[in-house]
């Protein structure tokens, strides 16, 4: 690579992780990351599990036990993301030498990269891990086998940030076999299983204590399959109101006195076709494939020009000789996506799932694919403005059509001012909602509100596992006179102990103003709104 090469590149990558920090500040909080962050400000942190992840997360968010603020958590992960980039780099150094500078730039001007440069999410401390533990196999597999301890001791900690490490043994396996054979032998593969097993061991001593919970959660989520989760929540679970009853009667008022207010009308759920399994399949399977390639963005249709002219003209020196050790690479690129690849049809799997496969693929394309300067501008380029359109559409959505469905507007809008809502209202009484996310939205946007999440009306989560906090919360809801419930769903529910008197909803409109509106006040706030929460009150029939 030209001098004049490296400069570019290396302008790139500080470019590119300015931007992550630049939006770590900037980007609205999600559901998601309010829901760890609430796990590291609980008071029986640091837990050594949680109901839907083991408890790296919480630690990497523990920075808001200082600073009640998301910033403090998204710098920590900027930090994990630099560190891991770092050991991408010596990896990269010590297999394709001088164009380890090309294969950052890759991976950090990536859409996946810069994205996960600064969102809390379980997989921080996962790619951080991989990365090291790929690192260290590495030069266990060049001459140095005690480095399989610390590779180890990296998927250890990887497990306990995300339970798909766990797909990184195949990995070590296989380039074992092909590049390692002797070291079979020896005892410092097992070593590192050891010391990866004694990492753990504290987590396995936790879901022994916790009826396995995360395990049967993750498999359940995973693999599309029911399981017998057990919940400790002091509070019968919801469900769905009898015609003819209190709640039902309620909701139906508001719906008449709303009839004919103008925007209301596409409030209302649309029903959609059922898919064929096959369909489905098709449908999984493709939201799949254009999940991956969103995470690389446009470096996805660059590769997929290259493999489509299957021979690209180039000079012979434009290939590197295969080095020791690269079989883990070749794996750890490739066995992550086609081990979800071949679960994609069965199941809906998330981009993010397979997101360690991002550093090692970057590797193995500079290797084979003589990946210039100027190419990775022109897509650092693309994904500036991808990104910086996203966050157009966030800060302005009033001026873009199809709002309401956003994801990202779905999971960022309205909670900031839902919280503030509620904290206007002076009352201490504990409020119950539908859902782990706006639980734990609210529990960050009105942090001295008593909320719980009444189970039964969404899947479980580790608000109704149980918990001392939750319970408490539970024991004062249940001795209040009267009780509100925040919905997400329309549905009429009915709570065994309580009698619904009172029907209401909240608009939330594109730019993340608020409105009531109820059978007193049967106006919207706006014409198009982004979504609604529905608000039941019920008296308490206890004497």
């Amino acid at each position: 690579m030209k001098k004049a090469d490296t400069a570019d590149v290396r302008y790139i990558i500080f470019c590119a992780f300015a931007l992550s920090l630049i939006l770590a500040y900037l980007f609205p909080m999600v559901t998601d990351e309010a829901y760890y962050i609430d796990w590291a400000s609980r008071s029986n942190w640091p837990a050594m599990g949680f109901f839907d992840h083991p408890p790296l997360v919480s630690w990497l968010a523990s920075g808001v036990r200082l600073i009640h603020n998301i910033f403090t958590a998204r710098i920590i992960v900027w930090i994990c993301s630099l560190i891991s980039i770092y050991f991408v780099w010596k990896t990269a150094k010590i297999l394709i030498k001088d164009r380890a500078n090309i294969a950052i730039a890759v991976l950090a001007s990536s859409i996946g990269g810069i994205a996960g440069g600064f969102l809390l999410t379980p997989d921080t401390g996962l790619t951080l891990m991989w990365s090291i533990a790929i690192h260290q196999a590495v030069l266990a597999l060049r001459g140095d086998p005690k480095r399989w301890v610390t590779a180890g001791l990296a998927t250890g900690f990887g497990i306990l940030s995300k339970y798909t490490m766990v797909l990184i043994g195949p990995v070590f396996l296989w380039a074992l076999i092909k590049d390692g054979r002797r070291q079979l032998r020896s005892p410092w593969p097992y070593l590192g299983g050891l010391a990866c097993l004694l990492v753990i061991t504290p987590h396995l001593f936790w879901q022994s204590q916790n009826d396995w919970i995360t395990f049967k959660f993750q498999f359940g989520h995973g693999f599309s399959i029911e399981q017998n989760l057990k919940f400790n929540s002091s509070l019968t679970r919801a469900k769905e109101a009898a015609t003819g009853s209190p709640e039902f009667l309620a909701r139906d008022r508001l719906m008449v006195a709303m009839a004919n207010t103008p925007g209301f009308a596409e409030t209302a759920p649309k029903s959609k076709p059922k898919k064929s399994k096959w369909e489905q399949a098709w449908q999984y399977a493709g939201d799949y494939l254009g999940g991956i390639a969103g995470l690389w963005g446009a470096y996805s249709f660059a590769l997929f020009i290259y493999l489509a002219k299957n021979r690209r003209k180039s000079s012979p020196n434009d290939r590197l000789p295969r080095a020791q050790g690269f079989a883990i690479i070749e794996a750890s690129a490739f066995f992550p996506l086609v081990f979800f690849a071949i679960l994609s049809p069965f199941t809906k799997i998330e981009a993010n799932w397979p997101a360690m496969h991002m550093a090692a693929l970057a590797i193995w394309c500079v290797r084979r694919i003589p990946i210039k300067s100027q190419t990775v501008l022109v897509a650092t380029l693309v994904h500036v403005f991808v990104l910086s359109a996203f966050g157009i559409i966030l800060w302005f959505p009033n001026d873009f059509p199809g709002a309401r469905n956003n994801r990202l507007l779905l999971e960022s809008k309205g909670y900031r001012a839902l919280g503030t809502w509620l904290n206007e209202n002076p009352a201490k009484a504990a409020i119950a909602v539908d859902s782990y996310q706006l639980k734990s939205a609210l529990r960050y946007y009105a942090p001295t509100k008593p909320v719980i999440q009444w189970p039964g009306i969404t899947r479980g989560s580790e608000y109704t596992r149980g918990d001392r906090d939750d319970l408490e919360i539970e024991n004062m809801l249940v001795n209040q006179p009267e009780l509100t419930l925040i919905s997400m769903d329309p549905t009429p529910r009915a709570l065994a102990g309580f009698s619904a008197t009172d029907y209401r909803g909240v608009r939330i409109c594109p730019d993340g103003g608020l409105g009531e509106f109820s059978v007193q006040k049967p106006i919207l706030p706006c014409t198009k709104g982004l979504r609604e929460w529905w608000i039941t009150t019920y008296r308490n029939q206890k004497p």
